[in-house]
């Protein structure tokens, strides 16, 4: 499909932002409307590369998200496809000419091509959750992650151990800026609305029970052998639990091309931001591979088991109610251990304050 213009009016742009998949959209809605708040200009890019209508289209309502002034319609390709066609496209939409800033968010392939792209364009780039380190080479996120940072000009972290990961890569430090975890400021937003009763109908989901959120969408887990795993010990707990999947597109495609039985499942589409976190509140656990959900949880003050050997995110594992309990067949006597311990209060963590986008707006403008 070819690149869809939207409403691209001005030559110059104050800065530019660019988005591709799902969280990028919960983690650029305050900024962008920070900045366009206090009458800046800024160019909105989305990639494409999330492609499920359900994945991207409907958030830009949930979250008050403008729709972007360039839309590049990249879709379901291989990493290294759309990291290159990505860079390619953007090549035709950022110059110096037009916009000398460009903001990337979090770790995905549209952030690593807009990073160079900026980079070989005399672009400067602003990496918003920067730092966040797994130490798990093996994760496309992680390669992502660390490739940004190294050419970015400025690098705004979301907690005090990113800003000492960085360190310890010998980042300059006058390149560092600790913000807070801009998530936590849509999610602030949103608060009263997501734990609201009427975001939250059972019925609409078939739910009679008491419930588990589950979500996969890392490669590391589809595969026969981890999904096995996983699905063998959440269905032992369906005699007395709904087991609630909202299911990522890359799931979905694996469960279809393999035959997976879901049958004891409840297996649902992508949900939009605030419903979906409205079910995560209502859940009595949850159970994921994503970063994201980890810090959300946290905030909600939900339980989270995190079905990874690592997590970038460590602070909600410290402070929060996340545990990070890998793949194996310990899966059911960690669900056991979480159902059957009283959950303690996360701790207040440092900035996680809904005004971080307040902290990069004010950093931006004093550059």
């Amino acid at each position: 499909m070819p690149t869809i213009m939207v409403n691209v009016t001005k030559t110059k742009y104050d800065t530019a932002m660019i988005v591709g998949a799902r969280p990028n959209f919960v983690k650029v809605a305050p900024l962008l409307n920070k900045f366009e708040e206090n009458n800046l200009n800024v160019l909105f890019i989305h990639t494409g590369q999330h492609w499920d209508k359900n994945m991207s289209d409907d958030i830009f309502q949930d979250l008050d998200l403008r729709q972007p002034d360039i839309h590049l319609n990249v879709q379901n390709k291989s990493m290294n496809e759309q990291l290159g066609k990505i860079v390619t496209e953007l090549d035709y939409h950022l110059n110096d000419e037009i916009v000398k800033n460009l903001f990337v968010f979090g770790d995905v392939t549209s952030t690593l091509a807009g990073a160079i792209t900026a980079k070989n364009n005399n672009i400067r780039c602003f990496h918003v959750e920067a730092g966040l380190r797994s130490r798990n080479l093996d994760m496309p996120e992680e390669r992502n992650r660390m490739m940004v940072d190294a050419i970015c000009d400025k690098l705004y972290t979301p907690s005090s151990d990113a800003v000492q990961n960085l360190l310890s890569e010998n980042v300059a430090i006058e390149k560092i800026k600790n913000v807070g975890n801009i998530m936590i400021d849509t999610l602030v937003k949103n608060f009263d609305h997501i734990v609201s009763k009427e975001n939250f109908d059972p019925a609409e989901f078939s739910l009679e029970r008491n419930y588990f959120v589950l979500t996969l969408h890392r490669p590391i887990n589809l595969t026969d052998n981890n999904l096995k795993i996983i699905f063998d010990a959440v269905s032992q707990f369906t005699k007395d639990y709904d087991i609630l999947i909202p299911a990522h597109p890359r799931l979905k495609d694996f469960v279809v091309k393999n035959n997976i039985d879901t049958k004891k499942f409840k297996v649902i589409n992508p949900q939009p931001y605030i419903k979906f976190l409205g079910l995560v509140n209502n859940s009595t656990l949850c159970l994921t591979d994503s970063g994201g959900l980890q810090e959300e949880t946290t905030f909600l003050n939900k339980k989270c088991l995190t079905l990874r050997e690592e997590t970038e995110r460590p602070i909600t594992v410290e402070m929060g109610t996340n545990k990070v309990i890998g793949v194996n067949k310990n899966i059911i006597n960690e669900i056991n251990d979480s159902l059957n311990t009283k959950l303690a209060s996360y701790k207040e963590i440092e900035l996680w304050d809904g005004k971080t986008s307040n902290r990069i707006f004010e950093d931006f403008n004093d550059k």
